[in-house]
């Protein structure tokens, strides 16, 4: 009786040893999607600023190639061009605010992955 259950032993531990093993996601699919997702809305976000920081620019760049004929132009064309600069900053605001809101999120992420590979070396 104890040869068998040596016998059975070493031939579970033999198909154990068999078995293919495949590392598993730390994070669950719905986190990856979601820091996906961010990203991704970041970086349209990013171009979208900077698309219309361009667009300003060459806006105001043509505006300010121009000699303007009398004093109200001149008016004009310095509102034009600080409108464009109040644009421009409201731009470059949104996507710092995007790029901290990120950093944030990402430092967050960062101390989660840490944590769960301590949890899993703890564990072996």
């Amino acid at each position: 009786m104890a040869d068998r259950r040596g016998s059975a032993n070493r031939q579970s531990g033999r198909a154990i040893a068999r078995r293919a093993y495949a590392p598993r996601p730390v994070r669950s699919r719905a986190a990856s999607i979601a820091t996906w997702l961010l990203a991704g809305i970041a970086c349209a976000t990013a171009g979208a600023a900077a698309m219309h920081g361009y667009g300003t620019r060459a806006v105001a760049a043509r505006d300010s190639c121009a000699v303007p004929a009398a004093h109200d132009d001149l008016q004009d064309a310095l509102a034009r061009a600080q409108l464009a600069l109040k644009q421009e900053a409201a731009s470059r605001a949104t996507v710092q605010k995007s790029a901290d809101a990120l950093t944030v999120e990402v430092t967050r992420l960062q101390t989660q992955v840490l944590f769960l590979q301590g949890q899993s070396r703890s564990r072996r």
